[in-house]
């Protein structure tokens, strides 16, 4: 073969590898799961969004093409080891921090989530009310050794609150369920036959609870400490390699900037969820998810470029 034609070949092969070798330089992300309800359901006619983590996650997917992504559905527990063992994966449905853990670094805010409350029988919770106050002084009632508290075993709820618990000496004997299948569903059943007396979560993860069971789960609010509401976000794995988290969410902040968060498709997806218990949820969307985007925008506008 002449030289002239060995360089033709080199150069159309380069030509027709070049999209193979570009695409597999991609980044990908795998997006974690759980089958843990309300927060992942499959689609249905009376779920058109799925769960309250499942739209963003679909639509981050639909808003970058440019990166390679799949699903992965795991228990909450072998999830948090996975993000742990630095993969190259993210959690749609996570806390929102202003700085990264050990576990996660964490996107813009996504989402805004009623305070905790603790949530109990009817029974259960006439007494409880009756002891600790209403709204319950949670303090006092982590520290009532007559009252059993229970919770999965990978729940967290934020600094303050994972902090009071742990420092609680009635948290040691606490029934700490398994996270496996449904869990929050298994933990909740718990209540109602009597194997715990109270646990602490949303107040949208029992509506969903009594609707599907026709139960009458109660939710008490908390005071002592006062709550806040809370902040969703995206993690991606702190211990992923090259800088792999921070390279990824600069480009998730972005569509969520630009595509996801302004989205009515998504807000509707947060609202059929979060509006019976958290009337006021669009307002506080409007206040601390969109008007801080506007000012974003003004910000870029307004300052000076670097260079002539």
């Amino acid at each position: 073969m002449s030289k002239y034609i060995k360089q033709v070949v080199c150069v159309v092969a380069g030509i027709l590898l070049a999209p193979i070798t570009h695409a597999s330089d991609k980044l990908s992300i795998t997006w974690l799961e759980t089958d843990n309800k309300p927060f992942f359901l499959d689609k249905s006619e009376q779920y058109p969004f799925g769960g309250l983590c499942n739209n963003i996650t679909d639509q981050l997917i639909e808003a970058m093409p440019n990166f390679k992504h799949r699903k992965s559905l795991l228990p909450p527990k072998r999830l948090s080891k996975y993000l742990d063992e630095g993969h190259l994966a993210c959690y749609a449905c996570m806390i929102h921090r202003d700085k990264k853990t050990n576990r996660a670094t964490y996107s813009i805010p996504t989402t805004v989530y009623p305070p905790f409350s603790v949530l109990s029988t009817k029974e259960k919770a006439l007494k409880i009310k009756q002891k600790h106050g209403n709204p319950v002084s949670l303090i006092s009632l982590l520290t009532d050794a007559n009252f059993m508290y229970g919770q999965n075993d990978a729940r967290k709820f934020g600094s303050k609150l994972d902090t009071i618990a742990k420092n609680t000496k009635l948290y040691e004997s606490a029934a700490l369920s398994g996270t496996g299948s449904h869990a929050n569903q298994a933990l909740l059943s718990q209540l109602e036959h009597g194997y715990i007396d109270y646990t602490i979560d949303y107040p949208y993860v029992a509506d969903y609870y009594n609707q599907q069971n026709q139960q009458n789960i109660q939710k008490l609010t908390i005071v002592n400490p006062a709550q806040n509401v809370v902040f969703g976000a995206i993690g991606c794995s702190t211990n992923a390699p090259n800088n792999y988290a921070e390279k990824v969410l600069a480009e998730i902040n972005e569509a969520l900037k630009s595509k996801v968060l302004p989205s009515e498709r998504y807000q509707q997806s947060q609202r059929v969820w979060l509006e019976q218990s958290f009337p006021e949820f669009s307002t506080y969307y409007q206040r601390y998810i969109l008007d801080p985007l506007k000012e974003t925008a003004i910000d870029e506008i307004t300052t000076p470029a670097d260079h002539p």
